[in-house]
């Protein structure tokens, strides 16, 4: 890169941003292009490297993809109940990789870009070359203590942003985490009846009998025995019925909180919802369905319902 340029650059850049970032613009210029470089602190600073060094588009760019990402996942944790939680962890990862290796990798694309743009109009306005470079060297001064406020808002704005976000998916995060599908319960080798040896029985040996005497005072002074006790008679075992005619399966759920949610929401579209309590090898568990229905049409359309809501949904049949 020509001394001339160099000269620019450096005063735009100011004495610390030269040290870190003049060799790298003198690649770009010696290339005639800018290049993915990676840059740390543009990953770690993200909006507030942006502010400080004025790239506003960049910025702005930044600031609507993480929108975007913050909506997105929202929905993610918040509306979708039948995604497994593993599934759900690695797209909120994913997106913040994402997020934070898009500065990072072209962070010093843009700031080359920005650089450009001031040297030329410095140069455009001054009247020589060395004014160029006192008016490059006098904005980078005037905007340095101003750079460092803005960027430090911009760190206590996300930090605080962040903070609310957290507070509205830490509920649905943690009943996320706690949920967990019961697994089929397997035959135990205890179920199974064990085989009981039969003892052998010998052949009945003769004996003779012979009554006891037994005189009446003793007789009269002996404790009638008690009558045997009836035995107690099991109550009849309670057989719920399964509904009649067609209906969708939403789901069992560990928590009761878990099953009012779902069931606020299937009321809230105007679907006939049941729930009933049910006995698993993990504990109690609450299965909600929707119907009945007559016909198997209508429960095809109730369970295009309850998808729509970002529940799980199947049609079972009578």
């Amino acid at each position: 890169m020509p001394a001339s340029a160099a000269s620019l650059y450096r005063a735009a850049l100011g004495p610390a941003g030269a040290i870190a970032y003049l060799p790298i613009i003198a690649r770009f210029e010696e290339r005639g292009r800018s290049a993915m470089v990676w840059n740390t602190r543009a990953a770690l600073g993200q909006l507030a490297w942006l502010v400080y060094w004025r790239l506003w588009s960049a910025a702005l760019a930044q600031a609507g993809l993480a929108l975007a990402a913050t909506v997105a996942l929202g929905w993610l944790w918040t509306r979708t109940d039948g995604v497994p939680t593993g599934i759900r962890v690695g797209l909120t990862a994913s997106v913040l990789v994402l997020w934070c290796a898009l500065p990072g990798l072209w962070g010093m694309a843009w700031l080359h870009r920005g650089l450009r743009d001031r040297v030329a109009a410095a140069v455009a306005q001054a009247d020589s070359f060395q004014d160029a470079v006192e008016r490059l060297g006098r904005t980078e001064y005037g905007w340095r203590v101003s750079g460092m406020v803005a960027a430090a808002a911009t760190l206590v704005v996300v930090a605080l942003l962040s903070g609310v976000i957290w507070q509205q998916w830490r509920p649905s995060l943690a009943e996320a985490v706690q949920f967990q599908p019961p697994a089929p319960q397997q035959p135990s080798s205890l179920d199974s009846p064990l085989p009981v040896a039969t003892p052998a029985v010998d052949a009945p040996v003769p004996t003779t009998v012979l009554p006891v005497q037994v005189p009446v005072e003793t007789a009269a002074a002996m404790p009638a025995s008690p009558a045997p006790a009836p035995p107690p008679v099991e109550p009849d075992p309670v057989l719920r019925s399964r509904p009649r005619g067609f209906g969708v399966n939403v789901g069992m759920f560990a928590r009761e909180a878990n099953a009012e949610r779902a069931k606020a929401r299937l009321l809230e579209a105007g679907l006939p919802v049941l729930d009933d309590p049910i006995e698993s090898a993990r504990g109690p568990l609450t299965r909600v369905r929707v119907g009945p229905f007559e016909r198997r049409e209508e429960a095809e359309q109730a369970a295009a319902k309850v998808r729509a809501l970002g529940l799980e949904a199947r049609v079972y049949v009578p």
